[in-house]
C-alpha cells in the first residue's frame, strides 16, 4: 500500500533530524517494502548503523554537533516566530533550553577521558620542568660549595693542593 505524503514527509523530516535510518523509514521513503529492503540488505550485505555508544567518542561528538546545530536553529526559529507574533511560546522555548543543556552535558560527559588525560600530559610536563629547574639549582649549589671550600683553587690528587 502506497505511503501518503504525509507519511513520507514525517519520515524524511525525521531522518533529516537525525533519526537512524531504519528499514521501515526507508521503505516509506523509497515506495519499497520492508521485506524487499531486508532481502536486498542481506543479499547485497548493507552495513546496519552504528548503535549509539560512548565508545567512540568521534561518532558521538559528531551526531551531539548535529543535535545541538538543529536545536539551536529551532530555537531561533521559536524566537523569530515569537518576534513576529509579539509573544513568545515560553513552554516551547524552555523545552529547547532543556534540550540544548542536555546535550551540552552529554558533551561534557564523553570527554572526560580525553581532558584527564590532556591534563595529566599538562601536569607531568608542569613536574618535569619543575625537576628541572630544581635539578639545575642542584648543579648551581654544588658549584658554589666546592668554589667555597677550595678557595676556588684547582686542587691537585687527593686534594692535595697545587704546587704549581
Amino acid at each position: 500500500m502506497p505511503e501518503s505524503a504525509a507519511g513520507v514527509l514525517t519520515a524524511v523530516r525525521a531522518l533529516y533530524e537525525g533519526v537512524p535510518a531504519s528499514l521501515d523509514l526507508l521503505a516509506r521513503i523509497s515506495g519499497r517494502t520492508e521485506a524487499y529492503l531486508e532481502r536486498r540488505a542481506r543479499e547485497e550485505g548493507w552495513r546496519a548503523p552504528e548503535e549509539f555508544s560512548l565508545s567512540d567518542p568521534e561518532a558521538l561528538e559528531r551526531r551531539l554537533m548535529a543535535l545541538s546545530d538543529r536545536l539551536v536553529g529551532d530555537l531561533e526559529a521559536a524566537s523569530a516566530e515569537g518576534r513576529a507574533a509579539g509573544t513568545y511560546d515560553k513552554a516551547r522555548i524552555d523545552a529547547l533550553s532543556a534540550m540544548l543543556r542536555m546535550v551540552e552535558k552529554l558533551g561534557e560527559m564523553t570527554r572526560v577521558p580525553e581532558r584527564a588525560a590532556e591534563k595529566k600530559k599538562k601536569n607531568d610536563a608542569e613536574l618535569a620542568a619543575a625537576l628541572a629547574l630544581i635539578d639545575a639549582r642542584i648543579v648551581e649549589l654544588a658549584c658554589e660549595l666546592a668554589a667555597s671550600l677550595g678557595g676556588g683553587e684547582p686542587q691537585g690528587e687527593a686534594g692535595a693542593p697545587d704546587s704549581r
